[in-house]
């Protein structure tokens, strides 16, 4: 067993035991198998891949450059990959309230957040790393993420441990961060429908 799996393992296991969620809703939220996760808590594993590593920093509120040291991720990667941040800026207009959140209509699409902001005109700012792509013929639940857009692949940017997924919803575009095996397994393509979903908490908002 090495250090950095145990460092890493070691770190979420207690995290997650710290704030009360149990090991299948972690594993849930995040994406993977249940078991697997549970032997990378144990050491019996290496750390997942970069994205699954930021979704449960995300999910834990663990601070995403530690968890990703402590994954083992290179420093220039993870200078890299943060670099990305904000990258996706849309333009919506303020739509009333529903469930406690804020609807703001961008174009012919609603969104949801948390956010409550005091202009009717605002841009709402999205990571990369905070959507999730889907497939269609995929059998998925949205889960807490409230906010579910079709679109379709429109060009695919190669990192070194990342890819970023440019996807076309039609009144905007959004950038997408995912892993060589996320990409690999979806078999994504340019002309690819998806669905791309994120939490009603993941955006920010400038007026």
């Amino acid at each position: 067993m090495t250090q950095k799996r145990s460092g890493f393992g070691r770190q979420v296991r207690q995290t997650r035991k710290e704030k009360g969620i149990g090991l299948r809703e972690l594993s849930r939220r995040v994406g993977i198998d249940y078991s697997h996760l549970s032997r990378i808590e144990r050491g019996k594993r290496p750390p997942p891949d970069l994205e699954v590593v930021v979704k449960i920093a995300r999910e834990l509120g663990i601070d995403r450059t530690k968890l990703l040291n402590l994954a083992g991720v290179p420093e220039e990667v993870i200078t890299e990959y943060g670099d990305q941040e904000t990258r996706n800026w849309i333009s919506g207009v303020v739509a009333g309230k529903e469930d406690d959140l804020t609807k703001i209509s961008a174009g012919d699409r609603m969104l949801y957040t948390v956010e409550k902001p005091e202009a009717d005109e605002v841009l709402l700012g999205l990571r990369p790393e905070d959507i999730t792509l889907h497939l269609p013929d995929e059998a998925f639940s949205s889960g807490s993420a409230r906010n579910t857009i079709k679109g379709a692949v429109s060009n695919i940017e190669d990192y070194e441990n990342y890819n970023l997924v440019a996807v076309d919803c039609g009144s905007f575009n959004l950038q997408v961060a995912i892993t060589d095996t996320s990409l690999e397994k979806m078999d994504l393509v340019p002309g690819k429908k998806v669905f791309a979903t994120f939490k009603a908490t993941a955006p920010v908002i400038r007026t």
